[in-house]
């Protein structure tokens, strides 16, 4: 084990001092932080915008955020350790790690920094087989598809229906279906046919085009990314299947669910999981799984990563380099 040796000067770090538009994010310096007995130092490599991200720093999660300033940005990465406490097990300098901080103290921590403390719990070691800063588009999205597929119950065989399976967390969850053997469906553009195909999918659904009523009972297990279309969606799910949906816009309808008979609707909100980080590392280093980027940015340039991810959904995720 090593400490964490006392060290003066600053690190750079993207924050805001108010709410609004992405213009709002500046990089400044901040002092080195200082890390307890049970957290890890890590040189941040890069990390990913994510649409929880540009909520905060809009001044739309408040009640996650508060109101005082300043208020710092990015919930994974990846990155390599410096130094870790007296009480960390497993994890030694010099490591490739990735990690996700949860959403318990959002904008009062952030990983757009060039160095960043840690809980040892929220971090595992990074896959091999992807490069350290392409691995920073996977933790959150990553995480929150292997949860879903654990929540739907997917195995081989399973049929599923995705809802916007070319955006951040689809295009994983496509991935992590295909590596447990289910076949998959996705409502998504014309424009992500080729990805779709590339990722395993066997057909895709026009969003303003699907075809409802053939669909009815046909599917084990739909995971939900937008929280459009949830009434017609419960009539999709098979006798004993599930639906679950990651989007806050479902959160009523998965309240009312529960009182009506048919499909319930399941609200997922991603949890921190070192060993779904395992877990996810492991299929990317079996070449089940693969970082799907959108963009790239250095971290001078974050409010123009900000502002992309607010055009809408694209493909796979937009990544902040750091280092």
């Amino acid at each position: 084990m090593q400490e964490q040796p006392p060290e003066s000067g600053t690190v750079s770090t993207a924050q805001y001092q108010r709410f609004g538009p992405p213009e709002v994010m500046l990089i400044q310096e901040v002092a080195v932080p200082v890390a307890g007995p049970s957290d890890v130092v890590v040189r941040v490599a890069a990390l990913s915008v994510n649409r929880i991200d540009t909520a905060a720093r809009s001044g739309r999660q408040t009640f996650l955020t508060g109101r005082r300033f300043p208020q710092r940005t990015g919930l994974d990465f990846s990155g390599t350790v410096i130094a870790v406490g007296s009480q960390v097990e497993g994890i030694e300098p010099g490591q490739r790690v990735w990690g996700f901080l949860g959403t318990d103290r959002l904008g009062r921590r952030g990983t757009a920094a060039t160095r960043i403390v840690v809980a040892a719990d929220l971090l595992s070691l990074a896959p091999a087989a992807a490069e350290l800063a392409d691995a920073a588009a996977l933790p959150l999205v990553g995480l929150t598809a292997w949860q879903a597929m654990e929540e739907l119950k997917v195995e081989a065989g399973s049929r599923l229906l995705i809802v916007g399976g070319a955006g951040g967390v689809g295009s994983v969850a496509v991935q992590v279906a295909r590596s447990r053997g289910a076949v998959v469906d996705t409502v998504s553009s014309a424009r992500h046919e080729e990805l779709l195909r590339r990722l395993g999918a066997a057909s895709r659904f026009e969003p303003g085009a699907v075809p409802w009523q053939t669909l009815r009972g046909r599917y084990q297990a739909v995971l939900d990314t937008t929280g459009a279309h949830l009434w017609r969606l419960r009539r999709t799910v098979a006798p004993g299947g599930r639906l679950v949906t990651i989007s806050p816009a479902g959160l009523p309808i998965s309240m009312v669910s529960k009182a009506l008979p048919g499909a319930h609707v399941s609200f997922l909100s991603v949890r921190p999981s070192r060993t779904g980080l395992s877990a996810l590392a492991d299929l990317v280093d079996g070449g089940q799984v693969t970082p799907i980027i959108r963009a790239r940015f250095a971290l001078a340039d974050i409010a123009r990563a900000h502002a992309l991810v607010e055009t809408g959904h694209g493909q796979g995720k937009v990544v902040v380099d750091v280092e």
